[in-house]
């Protein structure tokens, strides 16, 4: 992929911030991202979502990394949620719709936008366990 397409990419969402170039593709990190935007301009240029990936950031949000192919390169966009939220992208990337829905269960972010069908998890568990649970092993010093 030539740089001035990714340039294009990265002026079309309004972000200021640089490309990274790693090994595993480009990075683009901006925590106030429109994720709408952003999921809009990735289908209309052709793209696929590959797949998204929670991590716990603090105790209420988690950094969000949405991750899409363009005829074999990986962009990759990191932001982060706002008080547990973040829009829905499933009405714009139907892919994304089962990956929101993982996402809320394991990591309790709530994407706004959508309704979410009752957890997948086990009868017990709770929405956010595997979020509760990082937080318990950090607190115990990383051991249960």
């Amino acid at each position: 992929m030539k740089t001035m397409d990714i340039k294009k990419i990265r002026s079309q969402l309004g972000l200021k911030k640089s490309w990274d170039k790693r090994i595993d593709g480009w990075w683009l990190e901006d925590h106030e991202m429109d994720v709408e935007k952003m999921a809009r301009t990735m289908i209309k240029i052709g793209a696929r979502l590959v797949t998204m990936t929670a991590l716990p950031a603090s105790n209420d949000d988690c950094k969000m990394i949405y991750h899409w192919d363009i005829k074999g390169h990986l962009l990759n966009f990191i932001t982060a949620t706002r008080e547990g939220k973040l829009p829905s992208i499933a009405n714009i990337c139907p892919a994304a719709n089962w990956i929101e829905r993982e996402i809320h269960d394991y990591f309790a972010v709530n994407f706004t936008g959508r309704e979410l069908p009752p957890l997948v998890l086990r009868p017990d568990d709770i929405s956010g366990i595997f979020r509760w649970d990082f937080q318990w092993k950090g607190e115990q010093g990383g051991k249960k």
